[in-house]
């Protein structure tokens, strides 16, 4: 199975937390260098860069991509083969863009593909609004072959910092601390999805602030990245 063309990034662990801006800014400029795709979100370079070097051929899946998916985009670019889907509950229409992206209007937590119909499913940025985990690691299990991956990013801190009464996207949002991250990595494996090497929990500085990146003044966070394979 051939795999991304974009390099590893070296001895960095694969389930962890975003640590400095300059992480960001490695990111950014690998991307540019192989002539890839930014996010717009300059922050979020970080997760394109360490998911797309890892990128095997065939279908995969973006679950909850708002207006557009990078993440196909690049795989696209890097010459990954399979069927490349987007969903989101915004699109007002299904559509194909020029890359062969397919953007599908539906409910990620209850989709109305067949079982075992994608080798790769991406939840990027989107785990922390009114997603119940139980719902989403049946519907991720459903969705992946044997061995499929499923890739989740989300925001992260340890203490949490309160968003109880903030709202992105009309939606609640809610920053996952240490035993959010559990609970998840626990309803997963109950589906047969596990993680795929021990999560490093090291926790430097809150890189996404009100100066830098954080959609609401006084929030102050950071990433975490997970990588899942299905038994």
């Amino acid at each position: 199975m051939k795999k991304s063309t974009f390099p590893l990034p070296d001895g960095k662990p694969i389930n962890c937390m975003l640590q400095s801006r300059d992480e960001i800014n490695q990111a950014t400029s690998e991307l540019q260098n192989y002539g890839l795709i930014g996010h717009g979100i300059s922050a979020k370079d970080f997760d394109l860069a360490r998911i797309i070097p890892r990128l095997v051929d065939g279908d995969m899946l973006d679950m909850g991509c708002s207006g557009g998916s990078c993440i196909l985009e690049n795989a696209h670019r890097v010459g990954i083969e399979g069927r490349k889907v987007g969903i989101d509950l915004e699109y007002a229409s299904d559509s194909v863009s020029a890359e062969g992206i397919e953007k599908l209007k539906m409910d990620l937590m209850h989709t109305t593909f067949e079982n075992d119909s994608f080798q790769t499913l991406f939840l990027l940025s989107v785990l922390e609004h009114q997603i119940d985990y139980h719902e989403l690691a049946r519907e991720c299990s459903r969705l992946l072959k044997q061995n499929g991956e499923l890739w989740i990013t989300c925001d992260y801190f340890e203490p949490a910092p309160d968003t109880s009464l903030q709202k992105l996207y009309s939606l609640d949002w809610t920053i996952l601390n240490k035993n959010a991250v559990l609970r998840l990595v626990d309803e997963m494996a109950k589906v047969g999805l596990k993680i795929s090497s021990d999560i490093d929990w090291t926790l430097n500085e809150a890189v996404i602030n009100p100066a830098y990146c954080s959609p609401v003044q006084g929030v102050s966070y950071t990433f975490f990245i997970a990588h899942f394979i299905k038994s």
